[in-house]
């Protein structure tokens, strides 16, 4: 009652808060002030499909009488198979909801709601089995098959992709880019209905020495920061010492490799476009195209696009690249690394391209 008659009512989050995991998930999405608020738009899809995983099967449960049990059987729940998992145990699912359910009541407990603190502090205690890293990895000769085999079918820009993927050692999002909502922050003249396109390699990020700089989109922290030119981490890269790039580069010119001029090629726009729309793949159409293309070639089922990244690293260190460098060439540094450090780390990218590729050719 004396809630209910402060002006605040409203907005105040005790106002739609009534004990149950399901008022909490609500709070936690909607609330001004949530995180969720500032993540970007594909997190927040992710985000919002596992809490509504927790409201779905727990949203009535109160949370003033969660205990240990109740977390374990929660868990417990979580683990049994279904259609999708073909009669195997979902570990990895278990251990992702409650992730999501610690983070449900860590913003509960900043928000002083009642129970939270002391069902936060519970699971802090608490420890969940997970599945083990992946294993996988697209190899070198698996590489030149996909590419092989996507040229074979008409399907260039997935051979593109997958050079610049292995080549340089970038995750998928960098290379085909994202879509997000028009409304979002950041600018790009590619649109589609209510959607625009951002992240992804960019044609003008190429110079006329042919380096390619880019911002890598794991190092572009929260919604906000995609408009923020001096947010995230920037890499460089050689592409000359690149050969499998440097000869799908030279096939989008019509050129030989030896030919090869950065005024050959397009000025702007993404530099990976779908062969079917002539814009950038979305990454549902984008991964199943992939695995049609990767199945064909023998590629294991098991093993995925995202997969190409592990397989390069693995490659450049079975070459004898040591760790630090390849720490390094991967981009895995603090944003506060000083030029000097940058600077090394650039010849730490050029240095793993010569082991792998060899000398470029004159």
């Amino acid at each position: 009652m004396l809630n209910w008659s402060r002006p605040t009512f409203a907005t105040n989050p005790l106002a739609t808060f009534d004990d149950t995991l399901s008022s909490l998930i609500n709070i936690y999405l909607t609330h001004k002030n949530s995180p969720y608020q500032k993540l970007r738009h594909a997190v927040q899809i992710t985000y919002g499909r596992r809490m509504g995983y927790i409201v779905r099967d727990f949203g009535q449960a109160r949370i003033s009488s969660l205990s240990l049990d109740d977390f374990t059987e929660m868990y417990d729940s979580w683990l049994t198979p279904n259609e999708h998992s073909k009669g195997k145990r979902r570990v990895s699912h278990s251990h992702e909801q409650m992730v999501f359910l610690r983070l449900a009541f860590r913003f509960g407990k900043a928000l002083k709601l009642p129970g939270c603190r002391d069902a936060a502090d519970v699971l802090e205690e608490m420890t969940f089995k997970n599945v083990r890293k992946r294993q996988t990895v697209v190899n070198a000769e698996q590489v030149l098959a996909i590419r092989t085999e996507a040229h074979r079918v008409g399907k260039h820009s997935i051979a593109f992709a997958q050079a610049l993927q292995d080549g340089l050692m970038v995750r998928q999002k960098d290379v085909i880019g994202e879509w997000i909502p028009i409304t979002n922050p950041g600018l790009s003249e590619v649109t589609h209905g209510r959607e625009k396109w951002l992240i992804g390699f960019r044609w003008e990020e190429i110079d006329q020495s042919m380096n390619l700089t880019h911002r890598l989109s794991k190092s572009i922290r929260g919604r906000d920061a995609v408009a923020d030119a001096d947010e995230g981490k920037v890499k460089l890269w050689s592409l000359p010492l690149y050969p499998p790039i440097m000869e799908e580069l030279a096939l989008i010119a019509g050129v030989p490799v030896s030919r090869l001029t950065r005024d050959k090629l397009p000025a702007t726009g993404p530099m990976v476009v779908a062969e079917h729309n002539q814009k950038p793949w979305r990454q549902k159409v984008f991964a199943a195209t992939w695995r049609r293309i990767a199945t064909a070639v023998g590629v294991p089922k098991d093993v995925q696009n995202r997969d190409t990244r592990a397989g390069a690293t693995t490659d450049a260190e079975t070459k004898g690249v040591n760790i630090e460098t390849l720490r390094q060439g991967l981009g895995h540094s603090k944003p506060e690394t000083t030029r000097i450090y940058t600077r090394a780390e650039d010849k730490a990218t050029a240095d793993i391209a010569m082991v792998r590729f060899g000398k470029p050719k004159p």
